[in-house]
């Protein structure tokens, strides 16, 4: 076998080895296995393999549905839409040369949980482990696991299993996912099952994740040419003991196609993504890759509506008094703004104040969970009394030579925690930024009132735009953070 091959090869073994098949010549695909969540209100193709041609029959509970295998084997078989329900089913397809079966099957909300290491983080590493175990059992939540896989073509099969959530088994319960879940169910009074499918690898970039041929219908085609070359030149002429091109982890769509390609069809409301951290230094790549990402998911999915959360990085490493406006991990965040704005239907969370100047892996991942739920329970689920969204930059005008006026949206109730506001600078023509004293105005509380020593004729405003923020602690009535930001005040009309 090329070794082009051998890590697609490896996860359908994984995968077969793992599914509930009672024939060797009937198999279902990764997502039908014991214990999963199907979307509630899609048509769900139940998808696996057969005989060449074979007749097929489909149970679900009361439904029944007829088909028939392609000639290559493969299968899928439509059930209708169905609503939310907690009656466990078995799910079987039968034909003349076996049966594949799945037992305790739900139907429910389920999401994509994606990304690197802090979304990848166990409940078991996280704060309120001990919380989380003792509620688990009363939770109808589910999760999925995807073992890290490569690969240089879309693989069929992955292995992972899911998982009942239970005091034994939620500590390797994504963190994130989890609480994302918890918040959930309970909105929908613990009567919806959530599905969580966690394929996340902690320290990847996000080029692995992104499809090849999206790559190459946009900015990147030259890399994801070059690649498709290479792999070419590779199976043409194996290398004994090489490692194929694009098999390697880092390397554009290597994860995609192992770990991703064989969900990607089974329908689901939406992702959250926590991601970014290994792509810190390239700002402006990301604000490009990401809408590419998110865009080639719902194509791939068939699903042009799949929601997307994404987390913004928290703050990290050591506070810099001296450069009140670093670059670094804020221009990530901006790009992180900029570019899910750019896709659309999607939502960017603040985590700036739930970070850990010493851990790139911040504890904190209930509040992150609930704020990625909230944006969910609003956005797409239509609860519109449910706050998500912290102050965002609306408009900044310089008054009376050295004075900034900076006004927000989603700011009622705009308050400073832990006494006088900070985390403001302002610059005047040089360049150079000076921390800025701020007093928030009393019409309509929407705003603050900026000046800084030396800087009489400001021309740029910042807040939070360091890797590590501390002085940043400005809140809305809801308790979210203001996002950071960094904008020239001439050029500061209108919403961001």
């Amino acid at each position: 076998m090329h070794a082009s091959h051998r890590s697609a090869a490896f996860a359908a073994l994984l995968a077969l080895a793992s599914a509930s098949i009672t024939s060797a010549d009937v198999s279902l695909d990764t997502p039908f296995q014991d214990h999963a969540v199907l979307q509630r209100d899609r048509e769900i193709r139940v998808t696996g393999r057969a005989e060449p041609n074979e007749a097929l029959t489909l149970v679900f509970g009361g439904a029944r549905v007829e088909g028939r295998a392609d000639a290559d084997g493969r299968f899928a078989l439509a059930l209708a839409a169905m609503p939310a329900s907690l009656e466990p089913r078995d799910l079987a397809v039968e034909g003349a040369s076996g049966r594949a079966s799945a037992k305790d099957i739900l139907v429910g909300e389920v999401w994509f949980c994606s990304g690197q290491s802090n979304m990848e983080w166990t409940v078991d590493g996280a704060n309120e482990a001990a919380r989380a175990k003792s509620i688990a059992a009363r939770m109808p939540i589910r999760s999925y696991k995807a073992p890290h896989a490569t690969a240089n073509q879309p693989a069929a099969r992955v292995g992972g299993a899911w998982r009942v959530a239970s005091p034994e088994t939620v500590g390797g319960f994504t963190a994130v996912g989890f609480w994302f879940g918890v918040d959930l169910a309970r909105a929908f009074d613990l009567e919806v099952p959530i599905g969580l499918v966690d394929i996340s690898w902690g320290g990847t970039r996000i080029e692995p994740w992104i499809p090849l041929d999206a790559m190459a219908k946009s900015d990147f085609k030259q890399t994801a040419d070059d690649l498709a070359a290479r792999i070419a030149a590779f199976d043409a002429k194996p290398e004994p003991d090489a490692k194929a091109p694009g098999t390697q982890p880092h390397e554009p769509a290597a994860i995609y196609n192992a770990m991703m390609a064989p969900w990607i069809a089974y329908p689901v409301r939406g992702a959250i993504w926590y991601q970014g951290e290994s792509n810190a230094g390239e700002p402006d790549n990301y604000r490009r890759l990401l809408p590419l990402l998110m865009r080639a998911w719902r194509e791939k999915s068939g699903n042009p509506d799949m929601a997307w959360g994404v987390v913004q990085l928290a703050a990290f490493q050591p506070f810099v008094e001296s450069e009140p406006a670093q670059g670094g991990w804020a221009l990530l965040r901006e790009a992180q703004f900029r570019g899910a704005r750019e896709a659309g239907n999607a939502g960017v969370m603040s985590a700036i104040d739930l970070g850990d100047a010493a851990d790139i892996h911040p504890r904190r991942k209930r509040e992150v969970g609930e704020r990625l739920a909230a944006w969910a329970r609003h956005t797409v689920y239509g609860e519109s009394a449910v706050a998500w969204q912290g102050p965002e930059l609306a408009e900044a005008g310089r008054e009376n030579g050295a004075m900034v006026r900076v006004r927000f949206h989603h700011a009622q109730g705009l308050r400073a925690l832990g006494g006088k506001p900070g985390g403001f600078a302002l610059a005047g023509a040089d360049g150079r930024f000076v921390w800025a004293d701020a007093s928030i105005m009393d019409e309509g509380r929407d705003g603050i009132v900026l000046t800084a020593p030396g800087v009489d004729e400001p021309v740029e405003v910042a807040y939070a735009w360091q890797n590590n923020p501390e002085r940043a602690n400005i809140v809305n009535g809801a308790g979210l953070p203001l996002v950071p930001f960094r904008v020239k005040i001439a050029a500061a009309e209108g919403a961001r």
